[in-house]
């Protein structure tokens, strides 16, 4: 597949020797993580970047000719001790995370990323074996939204929160006992009456005449 890829990221991939890295951002609940496998830490795109050098992978990307949902694994060792409390207590599962293919130059500083992997975070597995501490964690593509059922529900409470002061909805809980004469005038007494109790047509007649 044709990729629209910035000038500097075009140029490093057809160079005689790659002077490529890899960015990655984690967006957990209590503030934005962000890593790239070099080292030091480098300003790209406005924020800050950690660098991971040898201490940070991420698994094969696959792609094919069909839509497909591919997801991937990212592994960082010898963890420091606060990334390794984020991992076990901050809420990550389902909150996004992104990965780029990025081109530096002869000094190691970033010229210019192209993302090639947008999904969500699953599953985080810690290891810790005493001597040093490896974070395992898998993401699922973006695309794996296709194959999940949406479950709404045609009620007053899900138009709220989709749509906040919508009166749409607000009576169909009572539609499921609501009687719905058809033909006739709402029954009240009479003829219109003994039409919505069932009456037999001698009834009918009976009423008539009286």
């Amino acid at each position: 597949m044709a990729r629209d890829l910035p000038t500097a990221v075009a140029a490093a991939v057809v160079a005689p020797v790659a002077q490529l890295a890899l960015l990655a951002e984690f967006d957990f609940a209590s503030g934005t993580v962000r890593f790239w496998t070099g080292y030091g830490q480098q300003t790209w795109n406005g924020v800050v970047w950690t660098g991971s050098g040898n201490f940070g992978a991420v698994s094969p990307i696959d792609e094919t000719t069909t839509v497909g949902a591919a997801g991937l694994s990212f592994k960082l060792s010898g963890v420091p001790s606060d990334l390794i409390a984020l991992s076990l207590g901050d809420a990550y599962r389902g909150k996004k995370c992104k990965l780029w293919l990025a081109a530096v130059n002869d000094a190691g500083v970033i010229q210019g990323a192209y993302q090639i992997f947008g999904g969500r975070m699953d599953v985080m597995k810690t290891a810790d074996d005493g001597a040093t501490s490896t974070i395992t964690l898998t993401a699922e593509n973006q695309l794996i939204d296709l194959g999940r059922a949406r479950d709404l529900r045609y009620t007053d409470e899900e138009q709220q929160r989709l749509f906040p002061g919508d009166r749409g909805l607000e009576y169909v809980a009572k539609l499921s006992e609501q009687p719905i004469y058809w033909g006739i005038a709402t029954p009240a007494t009479g003829t219109a009456a003994a039409y919505a109790s069932g009456a037999s047509q001698g009834s009918l007649n009976t009423l008539k005449s009286a």
